[in-house]
């Protein structure tokens, strides 16, 4: 099971990280967010969902966390260098303000972010390892989303993922 999702996990990473990284729609998605289906009926998954495939320039790093099951939704991505992530949650693409950080790894990536947007708090906590099957780039084996509402609402979604550059 692990297994499979890391060699899905890297396939979509390559997938997602493809294209020439040139002209505006390297850096926007022009995938409509309400349009991306939600990633399940129940009071947690029925309130996030996948982002499209996202591209990097020439020399940038991006963080992709995917959802810790076998089709592995990518649901957060993070920039090199950015003080923002992105998520969809409730049909809407958040532009995540990063908060808080501990446990430097490098490129501007923290194993522990907090950020804010929307009267919502995301907390993210990852470990990253080295591994020579990835070139360019580091795992992330296991991590955790926190999501909570001003509402009231919230939920904690276990994710693995990756560091890649391009």
């Amino acid at each position: 099971m692990i297994v499979r999702l890391v060699v899905v996990g890297m396939a979509l990473m390559l997938a997602a990280c493809a294209g020439d990284g040139t002209g505006p729609s390297a850096r926007q998605n022009t995938v409509d967010a309400a349009s991306m289906p939600r990633l399940g009926a129940d009071e947690v998954l029925s309130h996030i969902s996948a982002l499209p495939a996202q591209s990097l320039s020439t020399g940038e790093c991006g963080l992709f966390l995917w959802l810790k099951r076998d089709d592995a939704p990518l649901i957060f991505f993070q920039r090199s260098k950015s003080e923002t992530a992105q998520m969809i949650i409730d049909g809407a693409p958040l532009a995540l303000a990063r908060v808080e950080m501990s446990g430097p790894i490098g490129m501007s990536f923290f194993e522990r972010q907090g950020f804010t947007a929307d009267g919502m708090t995301v907390n993210l906590r990852m470990q990253v390892v080295m591994d020579q099957s990835m070139q360019g780039g580091l795992k992330v084996p296991s991590g955790i989303i926190s999501i909570d509402r001003a509402d009231g609402w919230s939920a904690a979604l276990p994710v693995a993922g990756a560091i890649g550059c391009k």
